[in-house]
């Protein structure tokens, strides 16, 4: 049998302005609460093998079951977000699987000839993986590396978006 990756889980679009954003998704489309961390800096980071030190603000809701997650870069540094604005502009930019073997996976991919881009290793010690499958504009492949502690934060973001009464678009 072939291996294969878990079921996509969450869409991830790079915007320019993080408030604008979670406006939009909340008024226009019905999407919330938000869960926001902003100007996050992570501990280990790579991007094309070499370190690189993006800082990130990001909001994460359900739709549903699909996680929504949207990512601001406040700096100039090099990573798989800047170089999605720079070729395709804002919007979507990866599609996310949750991962319980990060190595295993990682060795799987490079099997199909699919490079490893971009490691993030946030203050938390949840490491997410970014690979080369962008044949088309918003194709990149994030691998999250699943533990309790990273199943029990989207099942508490999901249970918010079910309970949510659409009027605070910022989850406290």
């Amino acid at each position: 049998m072939t291996r294969r990756l878990g079921p996509i889980m969450q869409v991830a679009y790079v915007i320019a302005d993080l408030d604008e954003a979670i406006a939009h998704w909340t008024r226009r489309l019905g999407v919330g609460p938000f869960f926001v961390r902003r100007e996050i800096s992570y501990p280990l980071a790579t991007y094309r093998g070499e370190p690189s030190h993006p800082v990130l603000s990001l909001a994460f809701a359900y739709s549903g079951e699909l996680n929504i997650e949207l990512m601001q870069q406040h700096t100039t540094d090099p990573s798989v977000f800047r170089e999605h604005v720079n070729a395709h502009g804002y919007g979507l930019q990866h599609v996310g699987v949750l991962s319980d073997n990060l190595e295993a996976d990682t060795a799987y991919l490079s099997s199909q000839g699919i490079g490893l881009l971009q490691r993030l290793v946030n203050p938390s010690g949840i490491e997410t993986r970014f690979y080369d499958t962008e044949h088309h504009p918003g194709a990149m492949l994030e691998l999250i590396q699943r533990s309790p502690a990273v199943e029990a934060s989207f099942a508490r973001m999901k249970a918010a978006a079910r309970a949510w009464d659409g009027i605070a678009p910022i989850a406290e």
